[in-house]
């Protein structure tokens, strides 16, 4: 998870919402602004005592001081709520990918577990097959043998060497796609081996405890609640576009102005004196009532309950998916269990027939043919108890993290 970007992102999402939310104070506190302006006024205008035209060329400053703050807003307290809930979604978020991430590496872990063991299987078989086929050879040159054992245990031979060639690739693989999903670029496939420990034996609770603990801590379905919540928060202030809201204003102005090149104009008074004769307050309350604005809010309305009852669907999706799995595992954990133990049967059955059959290959009593057929029904049998064991581990451990999101007890 330190090598993924994509926890990386979630988290910096959860800085984000965790940013976005404040408390509703903060909502109350005034917004204050300076203005200031800087103009001239270049033109004439009529003398009314003379009525001719003369300049009216006029330099002024503006000054204002502007407070203005809610008193009563109905959706401030709504959105703080919203957005301390998006703080939790955004954690379910990030702890969504981490289940869905641990899940992908626990598939790729069994199946490499598997295939290295499967390999080691092949590899013990071949030594065996090694040794018959320089026999069989020096049978065949001495006379004791037909060729025909020969081509036989020729083609078994090669048949193993291909099966081992196929193994090692999908080895390879398997474990190169487990390397570039923990992000590891300075360890190549050859270079890991995995350790295979045995998980603590599941203790096989019932689907419907499964099933009750998994909708509690499985984090999709925590994000998709939490992602209702939302939405149910979002209708909350659509309806809020409906109530009144009453704001309290205040503004301190003044002004300073100077007539330009304005023969007769009388004397202007300083800069800071007419700042002081010019002062005004401007104090007072303002009450919106909103009454009619082509239904607007009503459609934002149902748009907003329309994405809440999506949002509710896909929290049952959610939990849908979840039992379907946990069924599903339930079952595979079941049947390979019992699987397992008939299959110890039939490799204990196939190694004595295998061994039998050796016996008697050596002793030139059956054919090549023969030998081989029993002893692919002996590789038959260990690797069906292989990934009987192997999916029974598999799925124990899948179904501990679907129910409690963790892998230990």
């Amino acid at each position: 998870m330190k090598n993924t970007p994509d926890f990386q992102l979630r988290q910096l999402d959860i800085l984000s919402a965790e940013t976005t939310h404040r408390s509703p104070i903060m909502e109350y506190l005034p917004q204050v602004s300076v203005n200031g302006q800087h103009s001239y006024s270049i033109g004439s205008t009529i003398d009314p005592a003379t009525n001719t035209r003369v300049s009216s060329n006029i330099q002024s400053d503006n000054f204002s001081l502007s407070a203005g703050m809610d008193l009563i807003n109905f959706n401030v307290f709504t959105v703080a709520r919203r957005n301390k809930i998006a703080v939790l979604k955004a954690k379910a978020d990030k702890e969504a990918t981490a289940a869905e991430y641990s899940l992908s590496i626990l598939e790729n872990f069994y199946n490499i577990i598997y295939t290295q063991d499967l390999l080691k299987i092949q590899l013990t078989q071949f030594e065996n097959a090694k040794f018959n086929l320089a026999r069989i050879e020096k049978e065949v040159e001495i006379g004791s043998r037909p060729k025909s054992d020969l081509y036989d245990m020729q083609v078994s031979y090669a048949q193993e060497d291909n099966a081992i060639t196929t193994t090692t690739q999908l080895l390879y693989n398997q474990k190169l796609t487990l390397l570039q999903l923990v992000n590891v670029t300075d360890t190549t496939p050859d270079g890991i081996v995995l350790q295979h420990t045995l998980p603590t034996q599941f203790a096989g609770a019932n689907f419907a405890t499964l099933l009750e603990n998994g909708y509690k801590n499985y984090p999709k379905i925590q994000s998709a609640q939490l992602a209702a919540e939302v939405a149910r928060k979002e209708v909350t202030m659509k309806k809020n576009n409906n109530l009144p809201v009453l704001s309290a204003f205040y503004t301190y102005s003044s002004f300073y102005y100077l007539p330009l090149n304005q023969p007769g104009a009388p004397n202007v008074a300083p800069f800071f004196t007419q700042l002081d004769n010019n002062k005004n307050h401007y104090i007072g309350a303002q009450l919106s009532i909103p009454v009619f604005n082509g239904l607007r809010n009503h459609r934002d309305v149902q748009l907003a309950r329309l994405e809440y009852d999506k949002r509710n669907i896909e929290t049952e999706q959610e939990k849908i998916k979840l039992r379907q799995t946990i069924e599903q595992e339930t079952a595979k954990h079941e049947q390979n269990l019992l699987l397992a133990t008939k299959l110890e049967d039939t490799r204990a059955f196939a190694q004595k027939s295998f061994e039998t059959t050796q016996s008697k290959f050596r002793s030139g009593i059956i054919e090549a043919i023969t030998f081989s057929a029993s002893k692919n029904q002996l590789l038959t049998a260990e690797y069906n108890l292989l990934k009987a064991k192997v999916t029974t581990e598999y799925t124990a451990l899948k179904l501990q993290f679907l129910a409690f999101n963790t892998f230990t007890d």
